[in-house]
């Protein structure tokens, strides 16, 4: 045994030598421990002493929050189940004491040498921290702030080649808020720069501890005598561009900020590659200067553009910085990845908008708002990658990150660069805290509000170290102030005057969300909204605004995803405005009598599936009334919202646990970039491209079937669609002194392949869809060919003489646990009689408890008799 572990030391000491020959970098993760500050007799000086014991220190998670770590080491229930949140105590009742804690670390580095500076980078920590190690403060000032980043040279503090102890004192913001019901609490939360909804909002619960802690990557960096920060890469991408055309040159200016941490001059070269092309420029650094240096402007010929999701691919760059001095030793690198590509945008005065452009073409937005991806700070790459991965999916093109919460983190941006998602990101105030209106739950005045955050430099210089973390990634398609309200002047002034032109001087900067430089508001109200259910056909009438920041419906997770949050007393359908407990707290908002127009509400199951029924049809008419006045009324819309960060029963198109609702797919077929539908109010049918090239000749199938399935009508048109463009086909008529309803067949295709099909149900009986309930049952037939690992093509048909509707698909382990996440290409889909669909499936990211070869495809629907198959 005591060989075998030296044998194991020996190779990890190898490896970690070789680790450090060249500047490099390791997270500091694992190994941490925490305690309650005023449980801890001791200073940090003494806490990182060699004779300090850590008795009575339990397991931290870092990256994580104190709720996430006492949540961990079940010190706390969880606040995502039923009303436990209520029995975890609030930092308002108990004093900011109470969730004050000294995180704690040891690491060992190798041989560290003279020429070589080490130093450690906070990429986030809320709110304030002392930070020490070795019995030596190393922050001179008390970090404040949620987002600053913060690195420190720690080279002088160093036990080289021995046990280095690391303590961090963090404390929450201050005031921490009232959660008193209101949005935002009692405001004050928005007196901090940090995110708002902590204190609650009218989908979230209080976060107890407002998320304070080492929340955020911990990273130890080893560089030469030189650190090489923030490369920057601007672009110019001139002229309309067509996606896979051969392109005329793009160009590219890098530069990056130089720190010589010394009292020694350094002269170097500060190098520059990418596409097989290398430029440099010599530098030198006086002691202790910092210096931003640029190069050369690169011109890339017949550049590979990056594209927004549906409209073109997204190839990316890497670029290679690299700062040398003359004997070649290296003493520091980075690399980027970019996308070539440049935003604009155009005022249209036809729609009174905005419109947003990428290389010059415009692009129909069809997005929705973001808030965080979980309420307790749990981020990691792989989750942001599922839900960016389902936005892409539904034929999303943009995601706004809501001033209420963050700055998305990196990762985040990784995965949207990836899918094509352009990204709005809106800096951390809003209309709530801020002052835009009175309100009777905030403890201060509205006039005391706008002035809001006290800190106006933390503000400004948080604002400028997220630009420069995040400016290189394409999706980062534009920067705003606040939500809902104008920034205070002096901040404003600063954000537009200077830190946007000098720090990311090609990206739009809008100054709040609803702001008239936006969308001419002329419907009254804040400019946003509305956000409740709506009748189908009406939203095709009740025109909007030009650009729509926020406006959305309902979202009622499947029967699998409530009964992991909901009391097993209260698995029972929500009545009237008031329903059980647990429902008001998880800010249930109301369906009204939209589930009992497919028959009365027999019990919970029922009602989860009919509230798929429901949101499917409502996302679908809210993007295709948009897309129905696409260049006309409007230039775009965002949902409010995509997601919940938590088990809020709220407006959203997956459950917090990643499984699609029914609103995801209605809204994923209206916001199909080449796409054919139906106006609900007028029953006409039109198809259009919201892509930047002319379609193909395609015709255009209507189809109109009885409830059985079977053909009553069919019309087909040849039609060419132009980029950007929409065409306008024929008027449906239902048969009439009928209380049927009716299956509405719409197809798009190019010779003999589909390239988009929609299904509606439709009725004369106005919001009456009792009748499907005389459906017969129907066994559908199911083909599995599995095409990788983790892959597999569905083939599901309909061999019966009745029509199975509304078919929905799962994957379970061997425990009944549904597979998260998983991806299908289609669901809740309907089978006319002799129909059939092809239908990819990847599961490969999806958790499984126990053996892949104990997944099942189950099959479920309205009147399709259930099915289980194994793969």
């Amino acid at each position: 045994m005591i060989k075998k572990t030296l044998f194991i030391l020996a190779i990890f000491t190898v490896i970690y030598t070789d680790l450090f020959a060249q500047p490099s970098s390791f997270l500091l993760h694992d190994n941490w421990k925490t305690k309650r500050a005023t449980d801890v007799l001791a200073d940090g000086t003494e806490i990182t002493s060699s004779s300090f014991k850590h008795e009575g220190w339990i397991e931290a998670t870092v990256p994580g929050t104190v709720l996430t770590t006492l949540l961990n080491n079940k010190q706390i229930p969880d606040p995502f189940f039923g009303m436990n949140n209520n029995l975890i105590p609030d930092v308002h009742d108990t004093g900011r004491d109470y969730y004050t804690y000294w995180f704690y670390n040891e690491f060992v580095l190798p041989e560290i040498k003279e020429d070589q500076q080490v130093w450690i980078s906070f990429r986030g920590i809320n709110y304030f921290a002392d930070i020490f190690l070795n019995g030596k403060r190393i922050n001179t000032d008390t970090h404040q702030g949620m987002y600053l980043r913060e690195k420190y040279l720690i080279t002088p503090y160093l036990n080289k080649g021995k046990e280095n102890r690391l303590a961090v004192w963090v404390a929450p913001p201050d005031p921490v808020g009232n959660p008193n019901g209101g949005q935002g609490g009692d405001g004050t939360i928005g007196r901090n720069v940090t995110m708002q909804f902590t204190a609650g909002w009218d989908w979230i619960c209080p976060v107890r501890d407002r998320n304070t802690g080492i929340w955020d990557q911990v990273k130890i960096e080893i560089t030469g005598t030189v650190d090489l920060r923030d490369p920057f890469v601007e672009m110019r991408v001139p002229g309309v561009r067509e996606p896979g055309a051969k392109q005329q040159p793009a160009y590219l200016k890098p530069s990056a900020e130089l720190v010589n941490p010394s009292s020694t001059a350094v002269q170097g070269t500060l190098t520059v590659s990418v596409d097989g092309q290398t430029k440099s420029v010599k530098v030198t650094l006086n002691p202790f200067e910092v210096k931003a240096s640029s190069l050369p402007e690169f011109k890339i010929e017949n550049p590979r553009l990056w594209w927004p999701n549906g409209m073109g691919e997204q190839p990316m760059y890497n670029v290679k910085f690299d700062f040398v001095v003359q004997s070649g030793s290296n003493l520091d690198s980075e690399e980027v990845t970019i996308g070539i590509r440049e935003t604009g945008n155009y005022r249209d005065e036809k729609i009174r908008s905005k419109v947003f452009t990428v290389n010059g073409q415009k692009v129909f937005i069809k997005g929705g708002n973001w808030i965080a991806s979980d309420m307790l700070m749990r981020n990691s790459k792989e989750r942001y990658e599922a839900e960016v991965r389902l936005h892409a999916g539904m034929n999303m093109n943009m995601i706004r990150i809501w001033g209420g919460g963050l700055t998305e983190r990196p990762e985040f941006y990784d995965a949207c660069d990836k899918y094509g998602i352009l990204v709005w990101q809106d800096l951390w105030i809003s209309g709530d805290c801020n002052g835009e209106w009175n309100d009777p739950t905030k403890k201060e005045s509205q006039a005391r509000r706008k002035a809001y955050p006290d800190n106006h430099n933390l503000f400004l210089e948080s604002a400028i170290d997220q630009i420069k973390m995040l400016r290189n990634h394409p999706s980062l398609y534009m920067w705003c102030g606040s939500n809902e309200t104008l920034p205070v002047a002096d901040i404003l002034k600063a954000l537009e005057e200077v830190i946007f032109p000098r720090y990311d001087p090609g990206r739009y900067f809008l100054e709040y969300s609803t702001s008239a430089e936006l969308m001419t508001n002329s419907i009254g109200g804040v400019g946003d909204g509305p956000y409740g259910i709506r009748e189908p056909e009406k939203i095709f009438t009740e025109r909007s605004f030009p650009f729509n920041p926020e406006t959305g419906s309902i979202g009622i997770p499947n029967f699998d995803g409530l009964i992991k949050f909901m009391p097993e007393d209260e698995l029972v359908p929500p009545q009237g405005p008031r329903p059980g407990r647990s429902w008001q707290y998880h800010k249930y908002l109301p369906l009204m009598d939209f589930p009992d127009r497919y028959g009365k509400v027999k019990d919970i199951r029922d009602f989860c599936f009919k509230a798929q029924l429901v949101s499917y049809e409502q996302y679908r008419a809210l993007q295709e009334a948009f897309n129905h006045k696409m260049w006309d009324w409007y230039a775009g819309m965002l949902v409010w919202k995509n997601q919940n960060p938590w088990t809020a029963l709220r407006g959203s198109f997956y459950d917090y646990y990643l499984d699609y609702q029914g609103g995801y797919f209605g809204f994923k077929h209206a916001a199909a970039p080449i796409h054919i539908q139906l106006n609900l109010n007028d029953s006409v049918v039109c198809a259009l491209n919201q892509t930047a090239l002319k379609s193909n000749l395609l015709t255009a199938r209507v189809m109109l079937y009885d409830m059985h399935g079977k053909l009553l009508s069919e019309e087909n048109k040849d039609i060419t669609l132009q980029a950007h463009g929409m065409e306008l086909l024929n008027k449906v008529a239902l048969p009439e002194n009928t209380n049927e309803v009716f299956f509405l067949k719409l197809q798009l295709t190019d010779r003999d392949k589909v390239v988009d099909e929609n299904l509606y149900w439709l009725s004369n009986m106005q919001h009456s869809y009792e009748k499907l309930n005389e459906l017969g049952k129907v066994t559908v037939t199911t083909e599995i060919n599995k095409t990788g690992e983790g892959q597999s093509v569905i083939k599901i048909s309909n061999p019966e003489n009745e029509t199975a509707f509304f078919i929905r698909l799962k994957v379970t382990d061997s425990s009944n646990e549904l597979v998260l996440p998983v991806y299908f290409t289609e669901n809740y889909i309907t089978l006319l009689p002799g129909d059939a669909k092809e239908i990819t499936l990847d599961l490969s990211a999806g958790k499984v408890n126990g053996s892949l070869n104990d997944l099942r495809l189950v099959i479920e629907g309205w009147n399709v008799l259930p099915e289980e198959i194994k793969f």
